[in-house]
């Protein structure tokens, strides 16, 4: 059946509670939280103005579902939130005194609104594709790959051949759909393993698309414990080892960055994984360019320190001619330079030239 066009009142309308950009945690929740964080998070207030000032655009339906008590809005979420909160019996949590003049200076509070009524839920969920994952109005990596579940879910078909089938209806490829169903699993296992909370890690605070980047890594998949970035089950995961990759890409340390630094250093952290020695290196804090430096194996790894050292030495040496206000803590530290570099001078010495 074709999808009927009509005006249903407002009250009527209801949040989507599987909406893909909603977090984990306010599924189902009250309305009020809802608007609570659409109001911080989705800039509802510009929003509202637009239609407190030119009303609600009717070639730019909602797009919902018959419920008990009356319709789910599965496509509109952040403008139903705009409309509830125009009305002027609306109070709310967040942002009061910006929602209230917002309301004031309103001149249209609409109650009757311009929706498309849809039998199955799962009839829109494919235009929600184009629209939201190849389509003008994208959706960050999360949500989509939420979106992605739930069209997943009425796909009968094995991984492979749901994968390609989904890709098609959304306008993509098949291995982009199973990284990111792939990484959504994985943020389900963290949060299950007790590894977010013991991490204190947020889950819509976690860099989905940098996740997904780092199991594009066959090192890193193999150290996690999965196949490849198609596994979308992750029955084998590795629970120490998926701790420790959360841990050094998403951890902020003391100076605000984490071990993994830019999203490039994957490449890097892909060799350490893989090589025992490097590896070592980087759980006992050495940063990920110099343990990247053991994956060409520790005799090269110790030549190119002691480059790099001379190279850092000589530049500082250079920098005094116009650089000024040293102190005693200066000579101090170069002392412990002077000192460090004899001391590996002369084990060096001992292994090139035993004493016999």
């Amino acid at each position: 059946m074709s999808p009927e066009m009509r005006e249903i009142k407002l009250q009527e309308l209801h949040f989507d509670p599987e909406n893909p950009r909603l977090p984990m945690h306010l599924r189902y929740a009250p309305e009020r939280e809802v608007l609570d964080y659409l109001l911080l998070e989705c800039n509802l207030i510009e929003l509202m103005l637009s239609i407190g000032q030119q009303g609600f655009f009717i070639g730019e339906p909602l797009l919902v579902v018959k419920k008990d008590d009356g319709y789910i809005v599965v496509e509109g979420n952040r403008r139903l939130g705009a409309l509830k909160l125009l009305q002027k019996s609306a109070v709310s949590n967040v942002k009061p005194a910006q929602v209230r003049r917002v309301q004031d200076e309103s001149t249209i509070q609409p109650d009757l609104i311009p929706s498309l009524i849809f039998e199955k839920r799962e009839e829109i969920l494919t235009y929600l594709g184009y629209r939201h994952i190849t389509g003008i109005q994208p959706w960050d990596a999360l949500a989509k790959a939420r979106y992605l579940r739930q069209l997943r879910a009425r796909i009968p078909n094995e991984h492979a051949e749901a994968h390609k089938i989904l890709a098609k209806e959304i306008g993509s490829k098949a291995p982009t759909v199973a990284k990111l169903l792939t990484g959504l699993t994985l943020i389900d296992k963290a949060r299950d393993l007790g590894i977010l909370s013991e991490l204190k890690l947020k889950e819509e605070e976690i860099p989905f698309s940098l996740l997904t980047t780092g199991i594009g890594y066959e090192n890193i998949c193999r150290f996690i414990g999965i196949e490849n970035s198609s596994d979308v089950e992750a029955n084998n995961i590795n629970e120490s080892n998926f701790k420790e990759f959360l841990t050094w890409a998403f951890v902020k340390n003391s100076g605000s960055a984490t071990v993994l630094g830019e999203s490039r250093n994957f490449d890097k952290l892909a060799r350490i994984v893989g090589n025992d020695q490097a590896l070592k290196e980087l759980r006992r804090g050495t940063p990920i360019e110099a343990a990247d430096l053991y994956t060409s194996g520790p005799l090269e790894a110790v030549r190119k320190l002691m480059l790099e050292a001379e190279h850092r030495i000589n530049s500082a040496q250079a920098g005094l001619s116009y650089a000024d206000g040293f102190d005693s803590n200066d000579v101090i530290q170069s002392e412990r330079l002077k000192r460090a570099s004899a001391a590996l001078f002369g084990a060096l010495n001992n292994l090139v030239n035993p004493v016999d």
